[in-house]
């Protein structure tokens, strides 16, 4: 089975800014759409949040999940819920929601929208160790995409006889997938350091 891997750098990322700080889209699908023309279908980005309290941009028609990376922030959607987030916790909404943060904070974000979906997974990655990447699919879902963001650390992922090496901020795309043969991945640290991963699982209702 051929997959369509890449491995992206921060050079290849784009900045952008909001009213909480300093943003960097990582990546969209499909090719050359962008989180300015709201023309993606699913959209990865890491967002500064550099101001105590803020209120989200009205996003329409798009969900999101956000995983705080460092820091710590409270998520209050209006009418809805209050929920405190610490590193590698995460909240799921809509993006038509008023949300406000309270708190300073880097997160990570996926959306997605039409009859696209994902989850975001943490995975610690100790010294010296290797992990056989698994997922299983939700009935009824086309998993399409599966990228490895590497928030420290390094790692090795091993996809068949390809083999890449992820340092810090980088993000490798696995795309191409068909649900009922999903890739086998190797991850490994060879080095002395924890290496810390986000993984976004994207698929298709």
């Amino acid at each position: 089975m051929k997959y369509n891997v890449t491995l992206l750098k921060q050079k290849n990322y784009k900045p952008t800014f909001w009213s909480g700080g300093m943003a960097t889209e990582l990546t969209t699908y499909p090719l050359n759409s962008d989180y300015a023309s709201k023309n993606f279908l699913w959209r990865l980005g890491v967002a500064k949040i550099d101001i105590d309290e803020s209120t989200f941009t009205n996003l329409p028609n798009i969900s999101r999940k956000l995983m705080v990376i460092d820091g710590k922030i409270t998520l209050d959607h209006e009418n809805k819920y209050k929920k405190t987030l610490t590193s590698f916790e995460q909240d799921a909404f809509m993006g038509d929601l008023t949300t406000k943060t309270y708190g300073q904070s880097t997160v990570f974000n996926l959306m997605t929208r039409e009859n696209y979906d994902g989850d975001l997974l943490y995975l610690s990655l100790k010294p010296n160790s290797q992990l056989n990447f698994e997922y299983k699919t939700p009935p009824n879902k086309n998993l399409e995409t599966i990228c490895f963001y590497t928030v420290s650390g390094s790692f090795k992922c091993t996809i068949y006889d390809k083999v890449l090496e992820a340092a810090s901020k980088d993000l490798i795309l696995i795309k191409n997938i068909v649900s009922s043969c999903n890739p086998e991945v190797m991850l490994s640290n060879t080095a002395l350091v924890e290496a810390d991963i986000i993984v976004s699982i994207i698929y298709k209702n």
